[in-house]
């Protein structure tokens, strides 16, 4: 069964503190199927969603052996099998990765759009950081490529090992932008312990000439993947060179392990402009959601009378 980082027992253990759930499927004593959740309860409501910090879940399925046709009407069996399963809930969203089992996972979609999901998609840039550094470089957008040799100059980059520190960083950086924080920090600490421990994942920070710091990152890998999972920087900063050095200390990271570094994520056309200048091709997650109607109706009212969710849901 080909799973992700995220699949891992020991990271759904850590993330959540142990208030995780799993839809199984058993063939005999072997277990073929499994689909890790989180129920939130959102008021009268109960959502079923991903843990904090997992950006790509879904199904890990054991299609089996055989031809084409024959594994991709098991993993689809299994789906729908592990749906099933799913307890009641008023609204379901995770987010998949297509190109697990030899990219036969993207077949999810379509057990999840047969049991009347909405399946739309998210997309991200993958750099196969298993090249020569050289190649690597050369891939680089030419500017991009200008501000991370002048930000090697004006800043230092050193692991951060302190969660906190990055913590009380992020969130400070989140005021001063006028930003609303969004992420459960509650187990970061344990995480970070544990990806340590496991040797999957670091913060990186990089720091002025005074020693401090005007950004961080969180970057967690396994199964042959690299994550920038997590980024922040300070308010004053007009300028992205020291997101930029991050980055490609992450792509040297990742070089030398052996790993494609995926930078997790396109959320506007800022933001692929600017990930699009590292050299990686673009790839597509399947984003699963599925709304009833009472907290769709709910979730519109919302929209249009406050757009902070914490004053329906205390």
């Amino acid at each position: 069964m080909q799973i992700s980082l995220f699949h891992e027992p020991w990271w759904l253990e850590a993330t959540t503190g142990g208030r995780f759930e799993e839809a199984v499927v058993r063939q005999g004593n072997d277990i073929v199927g499994r689909l890790p959740y989180v129920m939130k309860r959102r008021g009268p409501f109960y959502a079923v969603r991903m843990p904090p910090f997992t950006h790509m879940l879904g199904p890990a399925v054991d299609a089996g052996e055989g031809k084409l046709q024959t594994r991709l009407q098991r993993r689809m069996s299994i789906t729908r099998s592990l749906i099933d399963q799913l307890p009641p809930h008023s609204y379901f969203h995770q987010h998949l990765d297509p190109s697990l089992d030899g990219e036969l996972a993207i077949a999810d979609g379509l057990a999840f759009q047969e049991r009347k999901f909405e399946v739309g998609h998210q997309y991200t840039f993958e750099v196969d950081c298993r090249r020569d550094v050289a190649d690597l470089l050369a891939a680089m957008n030419l500017k991009t490529r200008q501000h991370v040799r002048k930000s090697e100059k004006e800043y230092s980059v050193r692991n951060v090992d302190d969660p906190k520190s990055f913590i009380d960083f992020y969130l400070k950086n989140l005021e001063a932008w006028g930003r609303k924080n969004r992420i459960e920090f509650e187990h970061f600490p344990a995480l970070f312990a544990e990806s340590r421990a496991h040797e999957s994942g670091i913060i990186l920070g990089a720091f002025d000439h005074a020693g401090a710091p005007v950004a961080m990152t969180y970057l967690v890998w396994g199964h042959g993947i690299m994550y920038y999972l997590l980024s922040t920087r300070v308010f004053h900063s007009t300028d992205h060179g020291a997101g930029s050095l991050l980055i490609w200390w992450a792509m040297k990271q990742a070089h030398e392990m052996g790993l494609v570094l995926d930078l997790d994520g396109v959320y506007s056309s800022g933001t692929a402009r600017f990930l699009s200048n590292f050299g990686g091709d673009i790839k597509t997650r399947l984003v699963i959601r599925r709304s009833r109607m009472p907290y769709r109706a709910l979730q519109y009212l919302k929209q249009q009378i406050a757009p902070d969710e914490s004053q329906f849901f205390k």
